[in-house]
């Protein structure tokens, strides 16, 4: 362990980072940015009115979505809060941002995309029966899972759903899409799924492994990482073949 970084005064829920900043959201209802060089907090981000549940960030910005149904966004330099949208009606509970765009997905059921610099709404994505858990957004596709066992891609600039994947037997608790044609998502049905979002085919499926919920889910070229509340990492390796490695 090179560093404890100690700071909130609650649980944290969420974390991005890069080779420049990391940003963390707690139960505290706070967000900080901490200096990578000394472990301490540079910034601590204060206006929400419950959880902070994801966070995301540029060059310039940190959007931030709560627990309160709002998402903020902060001038990253110094960390003041430059706007606050509302307007979902439940939980924002995972938010995504590419360039000028902020894309947030809810309790409520709804998928919201809004202007990041005006604060301005620009579509609203309906189709889930039941609430967001996780979204992916490259610039031009969205990719969303909900309690509703269901998985849907989206045209970003039309507002179209144009594929529904199903699969799972419980809620989609989390998604990784990076562009292309290939999402892989992790549910409280204990399995790992990899689609193809052009065709909505499941490509694989991996399963009987984890024991419990999977909470997050990582795809590269070569490999899927997996977390759960089982306590586990699970690491499929398909440079060798399958090769399951399991890290308790």
């Amino acid at each position: 362990c090179l560093r404890t970084l100690s700071g909130h005064d609650a649980s944290v829920l969420c974390l991005k980072y890069d080779n420049t900043a990391l940003v963390t959201g707690s139960s505290d209802s706070t967000v900080i940015v901490w200096d990578w060089a000394t472990g301490t907090p540079r910034l601590r981000l204060v206006s929400h009115a419950a959880g902070v549940l994801d966070v995301a960030f540029n060059e310039e910005f940190i959007v931030s979505c709560s627990k309160d149904c709002t998402i903020k966004v902060w001038r990253r330099s110094d960390g003041k809060l430059l706007r606050t949208m509302a307007g979902h009606r439940g939980p924002v509970n995972a938010v995504q941002l590419h360039d000028n765009r902020i894309v947030s997905a809810s309790g409520d059921s709804l998928i919201k995309m809004w202007d990041i610099k005006t604060g301005d709404l620009i579509r609203t994505f309906a189709g889930h029966a039941r609430g967001l858990a996780c979204v992916q957004f490259d610039g031009t596709t969205i990719v969303s899972g909900s309690s509703d066992q269901l998985i849907k891609v989206w045209d970003a600039e039309t507002g179209q759903c144009t594929q529904t994947m199903r699969g799972h037997k419980d809620l989609v608790r989390t998604l990784h899409f990076a562009g292309g044609k290939r999402a892989v998502s992790g549910s409280y049905d204990q399995t790992i799924k990899v689609w193809d979002i052009q065709t909505g085919e499941c490509t694989l499926d991996l399963k009987d492994v984890h024991t419990s919920w999977v909470f997050d889910v990582q795809f590269s070229a070569s490999k899927i990482v997996s977390t759960s509340q089982d306590q586990k990492i699970v690491i499929w390796d398909f440079a060798k073949g399958l090769d399951i490695s399991s890290i308790n």
